[in-house]
């Protein structure tokens, strides 16, 4: 930084820079756009073997607000490309930074000068900037010599010069400020948090001790009804064909033709630890009943949100999963293999996009390792496991694992999977291998820098079919999928009742490029992490547009979620889940917000 000095004697007289004269900045009160004057000019060239060296001193004076400084470029510089040089450095802060840069071969001179001034109510510090040129052709008083040439101006033969001013803007009241919550940060609900997980999950009855008699109004039938997801029960009392309640919060009706009985019910959630505020739910539904107890009543959610829950393991309920699974097959829709050789060390890539039929699950595998070239040192009989997708059934996961060989580009896949039974048929966990005879479009490429060949090879025909065979089939209980418990987060849960994002800032940094308004950069870096999707992502972005009270910012901008330097820095959860996040952000007055859509498919995945 360089620190203003009141200047005692005219401008156009030399100054004694030892003197003790006082800093000048707009930061004070009364301070005027800056118009310059020059005295005790000089430039001087020396011939070298690497071309012409320059240096150039002046002294500089701010004529309206009485202000002085000593400039000169520290070393012989390359008179070919002129470069930008401080004036008097030292290490106050709240001085100017001034700089300039003199380009022998047109005789111009600029001058550019910043200052960061404080604020009494401590909000952003406010910029100035002041930039001016002055074009020193036919001023210059020229002596040269064999290898020197020096150059003075006169004092008084310089006239006052000016340019750009920048001062703080206030642009604040462009942004359409979104309401701040008011209500406090909350603990997020998971799928254990009682009475609430289950009420999202199996908002279900069942109906026990059905009888039925006879009365002057017709038939009315009694029931108890079992809510399973607040595990409370009420004795019901119905007559045939008209809606009755069973207490203040739960009307039913019984259709004596259709033999269908119908519920309607609220219910509220409250007295948990890890959500102690109160939740109210009602649900709606009905089926057909024969007379014979308990009957399962599937319910559909109309508070607090809509929504007809199909909770189970990926895969259990995919139609017909029992009877395909017997003969398993696979469907590849996308295969991309390469084999890269590096200075001795022989490696390679495989990604592939499968799904099964049986279960309807869809997922990417990738494989990286010197197994998967065919000059590797480990064999080739290596399974690669792909990435397991958030469940909230661990132990009905979906389990897969890809192996290719590289000398006969055999490709193979195993995986494991559970079908739901039915009718008759038990419910059955399966481990099914298969492989398939690849027709690979291969090409090569080299990079010479880095003495690389890459050999990539592509599946020719899509999809191709893998026909497996089961080797292990193991029947499990009747019930074992009803109304299993889900563990860990729910995107839906958290997305209705704890909206919230967190987010970590390590600072907002101003920088100088060096001291010019247009190129005055605030990078923002902070990490968002969002409790519905257990998911973060890493925010990265550098720009004029963010810095506060230039004619350049954009406080009302909108900014995408990503790390705009460094490319995508997110979660698996946040990538898979987040459809568009976007970031708002005004420095001058501490305002932030983010407008973020994302699906939850946790409650029913045919219908996110």
């Amino acid at each position: 930084m360089a620190r203003w000095k009141q200047a005692t004697n005219l401008p156009h007289t030399k100054h004694n820079v030892g003197t003790n004269i006082a800093s000048t900045s707009p930061c004070a009160e009364a301070f005027e756009k800056p118009k310059y004057r020059l005295s005790e000019f000089q430039f001087n060239k020396t011939t070298t073997e690497a071309g012409d060296r320059i240096m150039t001193h002046f002294q500089l004076y701010d004529v309206p607000n009485n202000g002085s400084l000593s400039c000169t470029t520290p070393y012989l510089q390359d008179s070919d490309k002129p470069i930008w040089n401080d004036c008097n450095v030292n290490d106050d802060a709240a001085d100017s930074k001034t700089i300039f840069k003199y380009t022998a071969s047109t005789h111009q001179l600029e001058l550019n000068q910043m200052w960061i001034c404080e604020v009494q109510n401590k909000t952003h510090p406010h910029p100035y900037f002041s930039s001016a040129k002055m074009n020193l052709t036919g001023l210059l008083d020229c002596v040269d010599d064999t290898i020197h040439t020096k150059c003075t101006i006169a004092d008084d033969a310089v006239s006052q010069f000016s340019g750009d001013y920048v001062t703080p803007v206030w642009k604040s009241g462009e942004v359409d400020v979104i309401p701040p919550s008011q209500e406090s940060a909350k603990d997020t609900p998971w799928n254990p948090t009682p009475c609430i997980g289950l009420s999202f999950s199996y908002p279900n009855w069942d109906i026990q001790g059905f009888f039925s008699e006879r009365n002057d109004e017709g038939t009315s039938v009694h029931f108890r009804l079992n809510n399973h997801a607040n595990n409370q029960s009420v004795m019901c009392e119905v007559q045939g064909g008209e809606w009755s309640s069973c207490n203040n919060s739960t009307d039913v009706r019984f259709d004596e033709e259709s033999k269908e009985v119908s519920v309607n019910q609220t219910w509220v959630c409250n007295e948990s630890e890890r959500y102690p505020e109160e939740v109210t739910f009602r649900a709606i539904g009905s089926a057909s009943f024969d007379g014979n107890s308990p009957v399962l009543i599937k319910g559909s959610l109309t508070e607090p949100i809509e929504l007809t829950p199909n909770v189970a393991p990926e895969g259990v309920n995919h139609p017909a999963c029992l009877e395909t699974s017997e003969t398993p097959s696979w469907i590849i829709t996308s295969w991309m293999w390469n084999e890269k050789w590096r200075n001795g060390y022989n490696s390679g890539d495989l990604t592939v996009t499968f799904y099964n039929p049986s279960t309807g699950f869809n997922l990417t595998c990738k494989g990286d390792g010197e197994e998967l070239n065919r000059d590797g040192r480990y064999g080739y009989e290596r399974w690669w496991g792909c990435a397991l997708a958030s469940s909230p059934f661990d132990d009905y996961r979906i389990i897969s694992l890809i192996k290719l060989n590289p000398v006969t580009e055999v490709f193979s896949i195993d995986q494991r999977w559970s079908c739901n039974g039915h009718d008759s048929k038990l419910p059955a966990k399966f481990k099914a291998v298969g492989d398939t005879d690849t027709t690979l479009e291969c090409s090569w490429s080299n990079d010479t820098s880095t003495n690389t060949f890459v050999k990539t090879c592509r599946q020719a025909e899509l999809p191709l079919t893998v026909h497996g065979n089961v080797t292990e089939r193991t029947e499990l209980p009747r019930d074992v999928f009803f109304e299993l418990d889900p563990s860990g987060y729910s995107c839906t849960i958290a997305s209705v009742l704890a909206t919230q994002w967190r987010t970590t800032w390590p600072s907002d940094t101003v920088y100088a490029g060096p001291t010019f308004a247009g190129t005055f950069k605030t990078k923002a870096y902070f990490g968002i992490t969002f409790a519905a999707l257990d998911g973060y992502q890493n925010v990265n972005y550098r720009g004029i547009s963010l810095t506060p009270f230039l004619p350049t910012s954009e406080p009302g901008r909108w900014y995408d979620c990503k790390d705009y330097e460094g490319g995508e820095v997110s979660s698996s959860a946040w990538a898979r889940n987040s459809l568009d996040c976007k970031w708002q952000l005004d420095l001058a007055t501490g305002y932030f917000a983010i407008n973020h859509t994302w699906f939850c498919d946790d409650k029913d995945p045919e219908n996110p």
